[in-house]
């Protein structure tokens, strides 16, 4: 190296060798330098490399911790309203209808839909019209009464007859009742035939036992023939031995009982004997009290068709139907219309009308105006039997009509179902307490109905209650992170959720929605349902933060 290159080279020797030591020295530490620096990237590189083998892990662990997570929820005490929301339409609960009194001619009338005041026209009649059938109406009345007269002084004999008859008939029919009610005391038929058949049976079983007997006898004797020698005695001794046979007392009850037998016999005889004789008189008297009462019957009969002549009869028949008309319809209806005029008998609106401006009516009878109170108004439901069981009568409803809110109560269900479209439903009315004048009738109308409520009770949602042929039941996650299945007893509900009366408590963990992970036996990884969106972020993120229990 010339000093030209080095010129911080000094050419002092001692100097020199120095100077060679030191840039040594410093090469060494250059190169310890090089040396540190590549194991700190080989470090590096192996953090980087490990750091990247962890989140593949990570990622690894965290798919397959979100293959096994399922929602869970606690039952919790809370306050619960039961409710039945159903829509019905809005009726008039006084409904009116106005017939024609008779052909009478229509000067105006009210459109339907109108709503017109009590004591304003609904309908107006041609007042010449109107005054020409009411004088009909009142000649017809007094023609039909002074022929009603005529029949009643012709046919006074017939009818002193008919009277007659008619007391006949309720005299027999008094005969006849008392001898039914005789016979009936011999019961019927088969009471009858269960005596005759106990009676037999009693005089079966007492001559069973009169053969019983004299077979006894008959071996008693043939016993005590053997053990006296009967055969060779003379026959007087024969004659004495007998009579000293019957004398024995084994005999003498045999004897007895034989006797009582008969008695027996003769006494059930008897009644049966009786008892058939008393029931036949009955019966025979029964028999002429009936052919009696026949017979006045036929009387009454024969008088009432004989009673005037063919004449009389019709006016008598036409005097009846014109009474009936006088009572409510064709003349008492006439007279409804106040000077030509059928009057609104209270607030309301015409919901049907049969007749036009200028239209003469049909006769008498034919429906003209349907006239609805607003101020009596209800809605008309049809409850489906999952609900009908909820619905009771005096149950409070809010009702809404065209997004304003009545006061109502169930006032009425009936008590048959109607089938239709493959269901099955029971028509229900609910009274609407505060009508005013916003109200359609025809108009939908919602209507909610609190069936239940409880301040406080256990409840779950109750998208986490299921149910299969042997009840209701939840499935919870226990401490070991296992699925198992519970059955639960329920109680009301509401939109959201349902009381718990009994399976579980508020400390369970219950899964709150099936998904295919959910089995009973299966492991999984419990989170939650104020967790899971925290949760999900962490998966993303690597660490889950969650054990995962390998099956």
């Amino acid at each position: 190296m010339s000093r030209k290159n080095n010129p911080q080279l000094s050419l002092d020797r001692e100097n020199l060798d120095a100077q060679l030591e030191a840039a040594a020295q410093k090469r060494k530490k250059q190169k310890r330098k090089k040396i540190v620096l590549r194991i700190i990237i080989i470090a590096v590189i192996i953090v980087i490399v490990l750091a990247i083998a962890g989140i593949v892990i990570g990622i690894m662990a965290s798919k397959k911790a979100m293959d096994k997570i399922v929602n869970v929820t606690h039952a919790e005490e809370q306050e619960i309203t039961q409710e039945v929301k159903l829509s019905g339409t809005v009726q008039s609960d006084n409904v009116q209808h106005f017939y024609s009194p008779t052909a009478i001619k229509v000067e105006s009338v009210v459109e339907i839909g109108t709503f017109v005041k009590k004591g304003d026209p609904i309908v107006k009649f041609d007042k010449e019209s109107y005054e020409l059938a009411l004088k009909q109406l009142e000649l017809t009345d007094k023609i039909t009464e002074n022929n009603f007269q005529s029949n009643v002084a012709s046919n006074n004999t017939i009818l002193g007859k008919l009277g007659q008859a008619q007391a006949d008939v309720a005299k027999y029919q008094a005969e006849v009742n008392e001898a039914q009610a005789a016979v009936d005391n011999f019961g019927d038929n088969d009471s009858i035939n269960k005596f005759n058949k106990d009676v037999q049976t009693q005089i079966a079983l007492e001559q069973g036992n009169i053969a019983y007997c004299e077979a006894e006898i008959e071996n008693l004797w043939v016993a005590y023939k053997i053990s006296t020698g009967y055969d060779k005695m003379s026959q007087g001794e024969a004659e004495q031995a007998e009579k000293n046979f019957e004398q024995q007392a084994d005999v003498k009850a045999l004897r007895e009982k034989i006797a009582y037998s008969n008695t027996v016999i003769k006494n059930v005889s008897g009644l049966l004997s009786g008892q058939t004789e008393s029931l036949a008189e009955a019966k025979q008297k029964l028999a002429e009290a009936q052919s009696k009462l026949e017979t006045a019957k036929a009387q009454v009969e024969s008088y009432k068709a004989s009673a005037g002549n063919d004449y009389d009869r019709e006016n008598l028949q036409l005097q009846g139907e014109l009474n009936t008309l006088k009572s409510g319809s064709e003349y008492e209806e006439l007279q409804k219309y106040k000077d030509g005029c059928l009057i609104a008998p209270f607030d309301g609106i015409v919901t049907a009308s049969y007749v036009s401006e200028g239209m003469t009516t049909s006769l008498a009878g034919a429906e003209i105006i349907e006239f609805s109170s607003i101020d009596e108004v209800s809605v008309a439901i049809s409850v489906s039997k999952r609900d009908i069981e909820k619905i009771k009568e005096g149950q409070e409803v809010k009702v809404t009509i065209l997004d304003k809110d009545y006061e109502g109560e169930i006032s009425r269900i009936a008590r048959v179902a109607i089938s239709g479209g493959g269901t099955t439903s029971v028509s229900a009315v609910i009274k609407i307490k505060n009508p005013d004048d916003n109200i359609f009738l025809g108009i939908e109308a919602k209507n909610v109905i609190v069936t239940a409520h409880k301040d406080s009770c256990l409840t779950l949602p109750s998208e986490s209650i299921n149910v299969d042929s042997d009840g209701f039941f939840v499935y919870t996650v226990n401490d070991m992170n296992m699925v198992e299945k519970k059955s639960v007893e329920v109680g009301i509900s509401s939109e959201d959720c349902t009381e718990i009366v009994e399976g579980i408590t508020a400390d369970d963990k219950v899964v709150s929605y099936v998904t295919s992970v959910v089995k009973e036996g299966a492991i999984v990884v419990p989170v939650e349902g104020d967790d899971m969106t925290s949760l999900m972020g962490g998966l993303g993120g690597g660490n889950v933060g969650v054990t995962v229990t390998n099956e």
